[in-house]
């Protein structure tokens, strides 16, 4: 809310406190401002008055967040920021221009300033919308942020820590190689149409090969962030320890930005619906990493709002230790639901 004069004020606005005079209520808050209660408040001979603002309105976590200042400075710094990073990318790939580590995590860390939790990243992340002809440079953005989080919640030290964000920086870069149209291509993709796509981690290493700055840790997470645990990844089909462990967390993270960013053909998923997607397919990854995040995570949105598949909205009461993926709900009415006990529901958006 904030202080309007009232010769400023305009038809349509709110009040957001009760305007009183000599002890008298004379407009409650929530009133709307027209005409007659503008000439009240001059024949009272009120100065200012107390007005709504548009966040004032939202009613759920998410939408709070969209309005809030903390939030604009973040979606601020990362446009500026994606623009930087391309710059250092594209120049990289296109004329062999290497980059020093530092220009890298010194873009990491200005975006880290602009927010105080892990919590508070993923709900930005999951709020904001991305220019689909920047999604390659979003993607690896929105990754290196959530891999310092993610090193934050696992104890990594210092130089881990900077290995992995890097790692997310560089391990998408062999898809500038390949067709925008090929990459973001909102059908199925043929047999050859994937075939080509799946070559991005051999074509990636070979642009960091020759490149001494680079770490081979990093070279290791470009090339083989598509392995899985199981060994149903690629390009070698390899399995457990035989995987780079820095590639085991790009794997995790390359996911979780995937199907926490919107696409042309569907919304951003929820934090609690790419749980559940995790769920289901806990072999292809190290559960030793994703499980402890899945945990952050999931206690992350204790308070939030959700819409279930049968348009009723609750909120996130309690998390499961043992599923995070599916948790107590509360509405209004202070009615209790779990949804282990209700698998025909399903989560379908924040509010």
């Amino acid at each position: 809310m904030k202080s309007v004069a009232r010769m400023a004020l305009e038809p349509g606005m709110v009040l957001g406190e009760d305007v009183e005079c000599q002890g008298k209520v004379l407009f409650p808050a929530g009133t709307e401002v027209n005409a007659a209660v503008i000439d009240r408040l001059k024949r009272y001979s009120i100065i200012c008055v107390t007005i709504k603002e548009d966040i004032d309105f939202a009613t759920t976590h998410y939408e709070k967040i969209r309005f809030d200042e903390g939030f604009k400075s973040f979606r601020q710094k990362h446009a500026e920021n994606l623009i930087r990073y391309k710059h250092l990318i594209k120049s990289f790939v296109t004329e062999g221009i290497r980059i020093p580590d530092q220009e890298l995590l010194a873009v990491y860390e200005e975006m880290a300033s602009t927010y105080d939790s892990g919590t508070t990243l993923l709900d930005y992340l999951y709020n904001l919308v991305p220019n689909e002809d920047e999604l390659t440079y979003t993607h690896c953005l929105n990754s290196a942020l959530l891999g310092g989080t993610f090193a934050d919640w696992m104890e990594l030290n210092e130089d881990d820590k900077k290995t992995l964000i890097l790692s997310c920086f560089y391990y998408d870069i062999g898809k500038l190689k390949l067709p925008y149209e090929l990459l973001w291509k909102s059908g199925k993709l043929s047999e050859e149409e994937y075939t080509l796509v799946k070559k991005h981690p051999v074509i990636g290493y070979a642009i960091l090969n020759n490149t001494s700055s680079v770490s081979q840790r990093v070279k290791n997470a470009v090339i083989m962030h598509h392995e899985r645990m199981d060994g149903s990844g690629y390009p070698y089909h390899m399995k457990g320890a035989k995987i780079d462990v820095f590639a085991r967390y790009v794997a995790i993270i390359d996911t979780y930005v995937a199907m926490a960013s919107p696409r042309s053909y569907r919304i951003a998923l929820t934090p609690l619906q790419i749980l559940d997607n995790f769920r289901k397919n806990l072999t292809v990854y190290d559960t030793e990493i994703l499980l402890p995040l899945m945990k952050r995570i999931a206690d992350a949105q204790i308070g939030t709002t959700v819409q279930l598949s049968d348009d009723s909205v609750w909120d996130v009461f309690l998390i499961h230790s043992d599923s995070y993926s599916l948790p107590v709900l509360k509405n209004q009415a202070d009615e209790i639901m779990d949804l282990r006990e209700n698998p025909q529901l399903k989560i379908v958006k924040n509010l």
